[in-house]
């Protein structure tokens, strides 16, 4: 679909879809629902999300056979094509670590066996899969602790200080919406002031005689002040004065001057109307949404730094367990030479063979530290007490890699971002929050016409009778009124034309700005479509290439073993059989790291797209 269609698209549903208020606090106040989505599932809910944390209390299961997906291959005689010793470890069926009760209930699984898809095609399982589903590191069984990917995901919602950081942001942001909101509750009030006066006189019709007026006034009044949607603002008050001055003319002396009143005032064109009054209300919701828009993409950021370190984790115990077994295989080659040492092999073989033993042992070096590291950025990033070193030294990775060819979906992904993907969305919010801007300044355009009404009543005792003046409001004279009209309209209108034509030129530039959004996020998810494309081709021609390794290996051995005596070529076999290790054992590095690299690009493609992981209003 063409780009511009999406922008037509989006921007003739604005008012509708996009402008969605945050609801007032809950009494538990769960303003987030947390969705980690591998397609485009329903959201969970907080009732699904303590489930999960019910059932991720204890260690988890091994998953079963049927969650590890093979790879077809050529035909070939693999099973046989490895070294004893990678054969027996492969085809291991692990206990159950001692302090796994759930594990107790059911073992592990053996890793799949070689079995033919079709006539033409076999099933490839890296036998270094099964060997990294029990410890590495540790000796001590109970301080290992087995995780999947998902469940360290979930765990890092619930635990980790970042998280809880960027949900608090939306409900911050609500409370926005509630102060905006707050702007129509009625107002009460209530004022009470004393005046006590002695000025000089220099009229004698002030006082009728003294020489100073002496005064004494006690203003009291309470009252309730209200503002509609519609933009009117009404007034209900009481007053009671109390009033006494030596004054000859002052009649009755001590009076009691009660004032009952109610004055309204509703403009008529500038400030008038629903949408211009609530247009506060209106942007504090928006911006909500952007804001929740803005803290998805960081969680997405933050799944996909747990996604990235769980799988360098398995990579790097691949390659741990991959060295030990090739070095394991150069001892047996280095225990034949020694054997035959004195008798028809020169000393230089052995040391070579010592030479690419000890190369391995700075692999396994390299592998161990590299884990530690990844170990230590999961329990910063996840910050579970289940990952803590008193209690879990070391974290074994259960979650298999799934080498599979994702297909043509470049337009649902794209979608997908249109709907989901943070930084798109946010700019959503940020188009419909200019819209509402730009109706609010058209409003300021028009003149000021308010209609004004008045009415009031009064009574007026003397002696201090307050009740007696109270009751004199409703049963002596009639009610007080007055209503009026009042116009202004500034010349030029300068400020207001500015505003509106600020407005248009932003709401232009917010469009271009979606524009490119939609054009980064189509050619970010192509991008991420095409490596994941690139790392399973590169995975299949990986397997071609360790089976033609392992060929080559077992028949430089068998050469090795018939060249003994006094062949002089035996010295050109040991060396080509000691460079085919090696070629074998990088093509098996090589394997793992496509697997994790393919795995790492399938997750790019829901973190590009923005499925990776939502939050929703609740």
């Amino acid at each position: 679909m063409p780009l511009q269609a999406l922008v037509a698209g989006l921007l003739l549903c604005y008012g509708s879809a996009l402008a969605q208020d945050i609801a007032p606090n809950q009494p538990t106040d769960p303003l987030i629902k947390l969705n980690v989505v591998a397609d485009h599932s329903e959201p969970v809910s907080s009732d699904d999300f303590e489930r999960f944390l019910a059932s991720t209390a204890a260690p988890q299961q091994l998953p079963p056979e049927s969650a590890a997906q093979p790879l077809p291959v050529p035909a070939g005689n693999l099973g046989t094509d490895l070294p004893a010793s990678v054969i027996e470890a492969r085809d291991t069926v692990w206990a159950p670590l001692p302090n796994q009760e759930q594990l107790a209930e059911q073992p592990p699984q053996a890793a799949m066996p070689v079995a033919p898809i079709h006539s033409e095609e076999m099933v490839f399982v890296p036998w270094w899969q099964d060997l990294t589903l029990q410890p590495l590191l540790t000796t001590n069984n109970q301080l290992a602790g087995q995780f999947d990917l998902e469940q360290l995901v979930w765990l890092s919602m619930q635990h980790s200080p970042r998280v809880q950081s960027i949900l608090i942001v939306p409900k911050i942001q609500r409370t926005e919406s509630e102060v905006a909101a707050g702007e129509f509750d009625p107002r009460r009030f209530g004022q009470s002031i004393y005046h006590n006066t002695s000025d000089p006189v220099g009229n004698t019709l002030t006082t009728g005689g003294p020489t100073r007026l002496n005064d004494e006034f006690w203003q009291n009044s309470v009252g309730i002040r209200d503002r509609n949607v519609l933009g009117g603002k009404a007034e209900l008050s009481q007053a009671i004065d109390a009033r006494d001055s030596n004054s000859l003319f002052f009649k009755p002396n001590n009076q009691a001057d009660t004032k009952l009143s109610l004055n309204y005032t509703q403009p008529l064109m500038r400030g008038a109307g629903r949408f211009y009054n609530t247009s506060a209300i209106q942007l504090a919701g928006i911006k909500t949404q952007e804001t929740i828009a803005t803290a998805n993409r960081e969680l997405q950021f933050h799944a996909m730094d747990v996604i990235s370190a769980y799988w360098e984790l398995t990579l790097n115990r691949y390659l741990l367990a991959q060295a030990r077994i090739s070095q394991e295989r150069l001892i047996q080659i280095k225990q034949k030479l020694e054997n035959r040492a004195g008798m028809d092999l020169l000393s230089n073989f052995v040391s070579r063979a010592r030479a690419a033993i000890a190369k391995q042992q700075q692999q396994i070096e390299i592998a161990k530290a590299t884990i530690k590291a990844q170990e230590a950025v999961l329990r910063q990033l996840v910050n579970a007490p289940e990952l803590e070193n008193s209690i879990c030294q070391e974290i074994i990775p259960l979650t298999i890699p799934d080498i599979a060819l994702p297909g043509e979906i470049l337009e649902d992904e794209l979608w997908s971002a249109v709907m989901y993907r943070g930084d798109v969305v946010a700019i959503q919010q940020t188009i419909e929050s200019a819209v509402v801007q730009r109706k609010v300044a058209k409003n300021e355009l028009k003149p000021t016409l308010d209609l004004i009404a008045d009415s009031y009543v009064r009574g007026l005792r003397g002696d201090n009778q307050f009740l007696e003046s109270w009751t004199n409001q409703f049963d002596t004279g009639r009610p007080s009124f007055s209503s009026g009209l009042s116009y202004q309209a500034p010349v030029g209108n300068r400020s207001a034309k500015a505003n509106l034509r600020g407005r248009e030129l932003e709401i232009q530039k917010l469009i271009y700005d979606y524009s490119n959004a939609l054009k980064t996020a189509r050619a970010e998810i192509e991008s991420v479509l095409e490596e994941s494309k690139g790392t399973y081709a590169a995975a299949q021609s990986s397997i071609e290439q360790i089976l033609a390794s392992q060929e080559e290996v077992q028949l430089h051995e068998s050469k090795v073993d018939s060249f003994f005596g006094d062949n002089p070529s035996v010295s050109n076999q040991l060396n080509d059989l000691l460079d085919a290790i090696g070629r074998l054992t990088d093509a098996e590095n090589q394997m793992a790291d496509r697997q994790i690299r393919h795995m790492l690009a399938l997750a790019k493609i829901k973190f590009e797209s923005g499925t990776l992981m939502t939050i929703t209003a609740e």
